[in-house]
């Protein structure tokens, strides 16, 4: 399992979950060359924005059992 951290100083870590290696899209839309697909599976702060936010999900609150880049 992998810690997702947000980019502060100190960087803050907000989430943990999988990378699914080789995965090109999130929900459809593709991922850049420094990117990859990271399934959250534990949330440890709910208030933060995500470092990627799409129409759906800004803040980490909104991404427990789902994917983000």
């Amino acid at each position: 399992m992998y810690g997702l951290y947000v980019d502060e100083n100190p960087p803050r870590l907000v989430a943990f979950g999988r990378v699914y290696e080789g995965s090109t899209t999130v929900h459809n839309i593709p991922l850049g060359n420094d990117q990859v697909k990271v399934g959250v599976e534990k949330v440890r702060d709910t208030d933060v924005r995500v470092p990627i936010p799409t129409k759906d999900v800004q803040l980490v609150g909104k991404i427990l059992n789902t994917f983000l880049a």
